[in-house]
């Protein structure tokens, strides 16, 4: 492939190849200082990875492979072992050899296999069927019991005097701040009076002594501006008040619910503790229970989400409950709380069933007014339509009822606004998330990132579904969003820095949801490299792309970035090459469709670009076409690319052949279209293509690029149906570095050539007045003729269905199409293929 296209597929692949200086051990990419683990061979800090099960390792947790050499890093627990010399007489292998043997698959899920890494390990593998047997276990039992246990020792009726007496002290609180407001507001209006006054004073002074009496208008005058400036003033100071109010009011609220939320968990602790004495012989200080009102200690999670759930099609149970509950509103948290965990037999069960409640939810559409009871319906969330509390808060306080430790996080993340290699500083992208306590181990549950409100386009109706990334993230993936102020609630082994965050490409949940993965460690700022930047994506099925371009420089029009991008799909990867115009800085943001059809885009990942080449690395424009590669038809109608799997094809002097498996009811039709950048006179480019052969298996196209420049392959199809419109089946990009030796066009091929071999001549033109050998493999036809102009030529049968003629082409200009007729009871001829005689 000619270097102008080239792209990283191959850099990966070299893992035991010989280390070059500052190159990656595990990706063979350049590593940077602020980014490099030494251990005799360098890493990138994300690469440090367990070849098994992709654990982040640190310096003190990873293991070399104990064959002598260093071949791989691996935790403790996937370590290979150094076994000796086993034969079939030793002990237990007789058993062994008999044992039923593991399929290819389940081997790939260890191994890895071309789609599947084996650090990219799933949950099915053998080592971890037992672990999910566990985990299995786990989800039997919570860490504060179930519904039936609340029932049973009257927790429910505790938490509701609990909560009639938390009612009251929060009342009691946000009577207390609504007088601070009202005074503070009435402080600040009597300071901007007085000082209005005092300046109204001192002008009608000054101009009393600088002018006469009698010049009123002056006085008027002055006297309107120092109203509007103080006017002014005063909406300054109250804004910049009410912002600090309420964060204040946010701060003592959110300490009230923690408060809450601590004694809700005690209690809980404190009937279960109870309950375990009454029931057994045992000292009470033997019982785990007693110190379940305290938080376990931070550390990364033991297990990935996968071995929690597959998929949430195994919660939808737990679903289709919130989904009924959540039409009904509750005048108390212990009712709300009681019905949603009624079904529930696990930690992750109750989690679930309260993400699900406050994703369904419109909080922000309730309407509640500020004088509100507590105690009447929609009451108890006074405190999200005010302001005071957060979707977080909210979190906290209905997992404190159900018996889940939840602690929100704050720090920083790369929300809505945020571009790639901006800087943290002040409060703009400061946020919160909350971690909840799940199955033994710490996990990220974020539900005002979670929840997604899309109203239909038909009717006032609201469909609402939750984003499913932010239920359980992993660490690993949650990293490329938020960055907490306390490192151990990044809940990895290695923490990053605040540098290496910024460092990462902004990665948003539809990549994570489509099951994308990079192919390469990527920065969030790409480099071009003779004009050009790629980057590599791991897809798990084929996926409908867009992308935006921008310029920093708002000089650079919209019109000269058009054409910049290239998205090219290669069996399971996505390929985007991107050619900016100029140098300078840019950003590139790539989407990904729901559904390949769908209008609808939505925002997987985001780089900045820095060409800093001069004018003569700059590269040309792509073809303005979505993309180039296969579409989801193809499959559809069972065809597949026989010889150019890669859509971008470099063309040098040599015709291109490109063949197809495809069924013989297919209707085919194509395109080939230059798109520069050279002038040409050239007006019908459709004859520099010939479907050259088509058989009952295959069809193969032949190419023909008679000037230097980008061309594009456009392949169509339908079904045997008459009424089925051809839809794109696969797209190429033809890039010619050296035109064709022989310029001149292509036959064109007709409807009914399928089965049929031209064999002489293969040009589009024939010359005028000199004699011309046709000669074709027929093996279906009757009778052969060619009609030039008015005269019909007929050919005789040779051996081997072959059909041959020596025709004069005459002196005048004019089509010349090739018939086969294949029926004795019709005297119709079918066209085959066509000439120019000129």
């Amino acid at each position: 492939m000619d270097e102008q296209y080239s792209s990283d597929s191959d850099e990966g692949d070299g893992f035991y190849s010989s280390q070059n200086k500052d190159t990656c051990y595990r990706c063979q990419k350049r590593v940077y200082p602020v980014e490099r683990v030494d251990v005799g061979v360098l890493f990138h800090r994300r690469c440090f990875r367990c070849r098994v099960c992709g654990l982040q390792l640190t310096l003190r947790t990873f293991r070399w492979q104990q064959d002598g050499q260093p071949s791989d890093v691996y935790c403790h627990g996937h370590l290979p072992k150094i076994v000796g010399l086993i034969n079939k007489d030793a002990m237990g292998i007789q058993s062994a050899l008999n044992a039923p043997k593991l399929g290819v698959h389940l081997n790939e899920q260890i191994r890895g296999g071309a789609f599947n890494p084996g650090w990219q390990y799933d949950a099915n593998a053998l080592e971890f069927s037992h672990q999910r047997e566990l985990n299995h276990q786990r989800k039997q039992r919570t860490s504060f019991g179930t519904y039936q246990d609340f029932e049973s020792l009257g927790v429910f009726d505790a938490q509701t005097e609990l909560e009639r007496r938390q009612q009251e002290e929060e009342d009691k609180l946000y009577s207390q701040l609504t007088l601070e407001r009202r005074k503070r507001i009435n402080t600040l209006e009597t300071e901007i009076k007085q000082e209005k006054d005092k300046s109204v004073k001192e002008l009608i002074t000054n101009i009393e002594k600088k002018i006469e009496k009698t010049n009123k208008a002056g006085l008027e005058k002055e006297s309107q501006k120092i109203e509007e400036i103080y006017k002014r003033k005063r909406e300054e100071k109250l804004k910049h008040l009410l912002e600090k109010l309420s964060e204040e009011e946010k701060i003592r609220v959110s300490q009230l619910i923690e408060k809450h939320s601590q004694e809700m968990l005690f209690l809980i602790a404190e009937k279960l503790c109870l309950s375990e004495v009454s029931s057994s012989d045992s000292d009470c200080s033997s019982s785990p229970s007693i110190n379940m009102c305290r938080p376990p200690p931070v550390a990364p999670p033991e297990f990935r989400r996968s071995a929690l759930f597959k998929s949430t099609g195994e919660l939808d149970h737990i679903d289709e409950k919130v989904l009924n509950i959540a039409k009904t509103d509750y005048s108390s948290f212990t009712d709300l709380v009681k019905n949603l965990m009624q079904d529930c037999t696990s930690d992750l069960e109750k989690a679930r069933a309260i993400f699900r409640w406050i994703c369904l939810k419109d909080l922000n559409k309730i309407e509640i007014d500020e004088t509100v009871s507590s105690e009447s319906p929609l009451g108890i969330l006074r405190g999200i339509k005010q302001g005071t509390e957060s979707y977080h808060d909210l979190f906290k306080r209905l997992c404190s009822y159900a018996g889940l430790y939840c602690e929100i996080i704050k720090g920083f993340s790369k929300g809505a606004g945020y571009k790639p290699g901006m800087k943290f500083d002040g409060p703009r992208f400061r946020n919160s998330w909350t971690a909840v306590f799940l199955e033994g181990s710490w996990c990220f549950i974020n539900c005002n990132w979670g929840a997604r409100h899309i109203k239909c386009t038909k009717n006032t109706t609201f469909y609402y579904r939750s984003d499913e990334f932010y239920f359980v993230t992993d660490p690993e993936d949650h990293i490329h969003q938020h960055f907490p102020d306390n490192p151990k609630w990044q809940l990895l082994e290695c923490p990053v820095t605040i540098a290496e965050f910024i460092n990462l490409p902004v990665v948003k949940s539809p990549f994570f949801n489509h099951g994308i993965k990079f192919a390469n460690h990527y920065d969030c700022t790409q480099y071009t490299n003779k004009g050009l930047v790629a980057m590599q994506f791991n897809i798990p099925n084929l996926l409908g792309f867009g992308y935006t371009f921008e310029a920093k420089d708002a000089s650079v029009t919209a019109n000269k970035l058009e054409g910049r991008a290239m998205i090219r799909i290669i069996g399971h990867k996505a390929i985007f090459t991107v050619a900016p115009p100029k140098a300078g800085k840019y950003y590139f943001t790539i989407y990904v469709k729901e559904d390949w059809t769908s209008e609808s885009l939505q925002c997987a990942c985001a780089f900045r670009v820095k060409c800093r080449e001069r004018r003569e690395h700059i590269k040309s424009p792509f073809p303005m076409v979505p993309f180039f590669g296969p579409t989801p038809l193809m499959a559809k109608l069972d065809i597949a690319p026989l010889t150019h799997i890669d859509p971008l094809v470099v063309y040098s002097y040599d015709d291109v052949f490109l063949r197809f498996q495809i069924p013989s009811n297919i209707a085919l039709s194509y395109t080939y279209q230059y798109h520069g950048p050279f002038q040409c006179s050239i007006t019908d480019f459709q004859r520099y293509t010939f479907l050259s052969k088509r058989d009952h298996e295959s069809v193969t196209f032949q190419i023909r690029c008679p000037i230097m420049g980008k061309y594009v392959v456009s392949v169509f199809g339908s079904g045997s149906a008459s009424t089925d419109v051809p839809e794109i089946l696969f797209r190429y990009l033809i890039d010619c570095k050296q035109p064709a030796k022989d310029k001149r066009p292509l036959p064109r091929a007709c409807h009914r050539w399928q089965g049929n071999t031209l064999i002489e001549p293969i040009v589009g033109d024939v010359p005028l007045g000199i004699r011309v050998n046709f000669r074709l493999c027929a093996p279906k036809a009757l009778d052969v003729a060619l009609l030039a102009g008015s005269i019909w030529h007929h050919f005789r049968e040779l051996p081997d269905n072959m059909w041959m003629a020596n025709i004069f082409t005459g002196n005048e200009e004019c089509k010349a199409k090739i018939y086969a007729k294949y029926s004795h009871e019709k005297c119709r001829f079918s066209p085959l293929v066509e000439f120019h005689i000129k």
